[in-house]
């Protein structure tokens, strides 16, 4: 079965007290979250970048994705997807991505749905004041890695025009004399200001 948290700070791991204390969502932010199924992975690399390269025996090109940032949401307000509505979901391309394509994105209506494949994820936090309605679920461990912790975690947050976010995923590591900590794996970050053309999502 599938794990589920809500953003604030997501503890999926037995960590230190003074760890599992730290929290940064207002407990109204908290309670509005809806917590939505982890599904695989889909969606683009960088803005601007095919999908994918034509086949190898001629087949047709893969269509390519569109810039969220060159395509805005509309301006009205919906109800977070269901979960079954995420299968037709459009994928774009966001402004940065890590090297390698870690995090992938598509979108529903004014919803972006951004899901990550990262090692050993142990925690999800929003920082800052941040603007809310965000919601988070996180994948199955796979049998091929060491510890309880899954492997992939999908962030949905609306997109909307006076929005400002900052979301850090947390992954635990290994240092010396086997001594744990937390290590930033992706930071997600969506910013759409007043007088801008679209949103600029980046996932790092």
């Amino acid at each position: 079965m599938k794990k589920r948290a809500v953003i604030g700070m997501v503890l999926l791991g037995a960590l230190a007290p003074a760890q599992a204390a730290e929290s940064v969502l207002a407990p109204a932010q908290a309670a509005e979250s809806v917590l939505a199924p982890a599904e695989g992975a889909t969606a683009g690399p960088q803005a601007g970048a095919a999908a994918g390269p034509a086949d190898a025996g001629g087949g047709a090109v893969a269509p390519q994705r569109r810039a969220l940032e060159a395509t805005p949401p509309p301006p009205e307000r919906t109800a977070r997807p269901a979960a079954a509505e995420w299968d037709a979901a459009e994928q774009v391309s966001l402004a940065r991505v890590a090297r390698g394509g870690a995090c992938k994105a598509r979108r529903q209506r004014e919803w972006l749905r951004i899901d990550c494949s990262v090692p050993s994820v142990v925690a999800v936090r929003s920082l800052g004041a941040g603007a809310g309605g965000e919601s988070v679920s996180v994948g199955e461990h796979r049998a091929d890695e060491d510890g309880p912790f899954p492997s992939s975690v999908s962030v949905i947050f609306p997109v909307r025009i006076g929005d400002r976010r900052v979301i850090e995923i947390l992954s635990i590591e290994q240092g010396y004399r086997f001594q744990t900590g937390l290590t930033t794996s992706v930071m997600i970050s969506e910013q759409w200001l007043e007088g801008d053309a679209g949103p600029l999502v980046s996932a790092l």
